[in-house]
């Protein structure tokens, strides 16, 4: 069943949707049907003739993978996409994802930051993975292709529940799987993660337990800040009892 179109903010330039798990952002290619931007075009079909990162997503300014969910941002105008489009590309856009990972045997305590920054390459079979490469390093056998660019992660612990716990992880400039990658080298790997974490303890809803939670931009015609954030999915309050209180310290 094809899923509704959740809305967390709209105004005349952009609009900002709650992506569920489980369903592209936008087309791999032309024609392709039963993703979120088809059900924003449905609803704002204004967007279907705006530009976009590729002709096949207008109005986007930004992707989730298919298995993470939360807050999506799609231009109305093609002033706004502009405008928004070049604040996430000079770091003026701050996401903050939400992850249920593994808990290691020396984890940090509860309200413990953890800091990343590093390059990325792609590997493995069709390139689907990226390798992080720290500063001053190049991962072994991967000679080419490493980013220009540092990409920094910040992860902050929020809750735990026997061996697994809650982080919030704050980027701004994003790389293909940065959360991802960026967490499972800090040794916490994310729950349902099928390249780089874990599997979700039995008995628990089965999906990748990534979700963006919040997103920090300035308004395309005003530059005042806008916040809009997404409510946790319930299977991560069936991960975490009491979580609540949990929500409440989300940075």
């Amino acid at each position: 069943m094809m899923e509704s179109l959740v809305v967390l903010y709209e105004d005349a330039g952009m609009v900002v949707v709650d992506k569920p798990a489980g369903l592209h952002t936008a087309p791999l290619r032309a024609g392709e049907t039963g993703t979120l931007l088809g059900l924003v075009i449905e609803r704002y079909p204004e967007v279907a003739a705006l530009p976009g990162l590729k002709a096949v997503e207008p109005g986007l300014v930004h992707r989730l993978d298919r298995d993470t969910s939360g807050c999506v941002v799609v231009a109305r105008t093609a002033e706004a996409f502009q405008a928004l489009h070049a604040a996430f590309r000079e770091d003026r856009a701050l996401k903050v994802y939400t992850a249920a990972c593994a808990y290691p045997p020396d984890a940090p305590p509860e309200d413990a930051t953890l800091r990343i920054a590093s390059r990325f390459a792609p590997y493995g079979e069709g390139r689907r993975k990226v390798r992080v490469v720290l500063p001053g390093g190049r991962a072994p056998g991967v000679p080419r292709e490493v980013s220009r660019d540092l990409y920094a992660t910040e992860a902050r612990i929020i809750g735990r529940a026997d061996n697994r716990l809650l982080v919030a992880a704050r980027i701004r400039r994003g790389f293909r799987h940065q959360v991802r990658a960026h967490l499972a080298q800090l040794g916490l790997p994310i729950l349902g993660d099928p390249l780089y974490g874990v599997p979700v303890p039995p008995g628990y809803p089965q999906r990748m337990y990534l979700h963006a939670s919040r997103i920090e931009l300035p308004d395309p015609a005003t530059g005042a800040r806008i916040v809009v954030e997404s409510p946790l999915p319930q299977a991560f309050k069936d991960l975490f009892p009491g979580l609540s209180s949990v929500e409440r310290s989300t940075p």
